[in-house]
């Protein structure tokens, strides 16, 4: 597995509360939106904007968890496209958590249409226990 070039990075924030869907004595299901505002680098430079996403994540007691992503990235200019991903977040007794994903995106925008045979790694940094303020990078997976 070879990661590509960085592609966008930026600052997220998650969006008002999260909604509880079960729990147990295994995990958590819980269910939230975030958004990032990302600055597009390399062969996505000028391709600035926002990503909105909704999440459903399974959380284990262990503090490793999963989550299922479904979002829209709208770029300054106007372009659109979905995108779907798939994450793995690691919650520490120590330290902020973190989170790996890869991400698919399907758009029908000329501008953007190279990003339909894309699948990226993204990456993201708590900056606070509770997922209030995060870094996200989003790379090509080669």
């Amino acid at each position: 597995m070879l990661i590509g070039q960085k592609l966008w990075e930026g600052k997220g924030k998650s969006v008002g509360t999260g909604l509880i869907k079960s729990v147990s004595r295994e995990h958590v299901i819980s269910e939230y939106s975030w958004i990032a505002e990302v600055k597009g680098l390399g062969c996505a430079e000028g391709l600035d904007g926002n990503i909105n996403v909704t999440a459903v994540a399974k959380m284990p007691f262990n503090g490793v968890g999963k989550a299922n992503d479904r979002g829209i990235f709208t770029t300054t200019n106007g372009e659109m496209c979905t995108m779907k991903g798939y994450d793995l977040l690691q919650m520490t007794a120590k330290g902020n958590p973190s989170a790996v994903g890869l991400y698919t995106f399907m758009t029908q925008s000329e501008k953007l249409a190279w990003m339909n045979n894309l699948i990226a790694l993204v990456t993201f940094e708590a900056l606070d226990p509770m997922w209030m303020d995060s870094t996200i990078t989003i790379y090509e997976w080669k």
